[in-house]
Formats: C-alpha cells, structure tokens, sequence
C-alpha cells in the first residue's frame, strides 16, 4: 500500500526497471516513426526506402498521394519477411537483397540512419547513379556516436554528407532531436557543383 502511495506523488515519478524500460521502447519507436512522417511530404514517383527494415517507414510514405511506388531494401530476410506480412500494399513491394543488386530507375531515395552503417560510402554515392535518382532524403546522427554505437562506422557534420553529393543541390535542412535531416535535387546538366555547394548557408 506503500509503494502505491509513492508511485502517485507529484514530485518524483516512481518507476520499476521493467516500466522505464517500456517507456523507453516507446520513445524510441515513436522517434523513428516521426522521422520517417517528417520526410513523406517530400517523397514523390518511385521511391527507394534503403534499410527499410519492418516496413512501417515505406508504408508511412506510402500514404503520401504523389508517391506512386515504394520499394523497401533491405539485407535483414527475417525484417523483410515481417514488412511483407505486416505492412504490404499494391504501392508496396519489399525485397532482401544487397543494394548493389538494385538498379532499377527511382525519383527519390529515402535514407534514414543508413549512411553512418556503410563502411563503403560509395554504395550509397554509385546506387543514386546507377539507379538515376533525381532527389535524395539522407538523415544522419548529428552527433559523435561511433564510440557507444558499435554499428556506425562513420561521425558525419552536414559538410561530409554535402561532398558525397556533388551532382545535387542541398536544397532543405533540417533537424529532429539530434538527427539532421539534408534534401537534395539534382544540379541543372550544365551547371558546375560549385555554385551551388553551400545553398544550404545562403
């Protein structure tokens, strides 16, 4: 009877460890879902969602009308197998397969909290060419986290990401808690990536 006293009072919140821990589950999947609902509106034509994982982020940007296709990738077979039961749609489909086996032609890229997991920056740099992607969506840990997190192999600022990229112009930035967010368009044919390097800071 104590103990239910205590857990009411209004100056200190009385958790047990498997209640925090719950909670915390909580935060961090309401984390990713806003991500990717802060990215949709910005999705159009065929989409790409690489490391898509279970699903739920391809079919959030699904709902966006002017996407007309998402393609889910992903190397986990057992995450694609539960997108597929979970979260398939006619505007859905969900492949396991390397992404270097992906060359099929996309009007945007979507990349949550991918990039800092690839040890070879390149796959991400040759996907958007072989598969001619006109706009990228790249997120990013706008942090040091390499030295807690042993699957990120990289610690980026916004000016890395931006010299990956020198074919596109950073058009929109923005932040969510400590991840960055940075939209890409293609440069104009004839236009020097120079000029439009830092449009970001203009």
């Amino acid at each position: 009877m104590e103990t239910h006293k205590k857990r009411k009072t209004l100056e200190r919140i009385y958790l047990d460890k498997e209640e925090f821990m719950e909670f915390e589950n909580q935060i961090r999947l309401n984390e990713h879902l806003r991500r990717y609902a802060a990215v949709r509106r910005f999705c159009y034509g065929n989409v790409l969602d690489f490391a898509c994982g279970c699903g739920y982020g391809s079919y959030l940007v699904a709902v966006n009308p002017d996407v007309t296709k998402v393609t889910g990738v992903d190397l986990d077979a057992d995450a694609v197998d539960w997108a597929k039961k979970e979260f398939s749609s006619d505007k859905i489909e969900f492949i396991s397969t390397d992404v270097n086996a992906v060359a099929e032609k996309f009007d945007t890229l979507v990349c949550l909290e991918t990039i800092e997991h690839l040890e070879d920056l390149s796959l991400v740099v040759n996907l958007t060419d072989r598969c001619a992607i006109d706009q990228l969506i790249i997120s990013f840990p706008d942090k040091k986290s390499t030295h807690f997190n042993k699957f990120h192999h990289h610690d980026f600022v916004i000016q890395d990401i931006l010299d990956l990229f020198p074919k596109y112009i950073n058009y929109y930035k923005f932040r969510t808690g400590d991840v960055q967010f940075l939209l890409f368009m293609k440069l104009p044919p004839n236009a020097p990536s120079h000029i439009f390097r830092y449009i970001s800071d203009l």
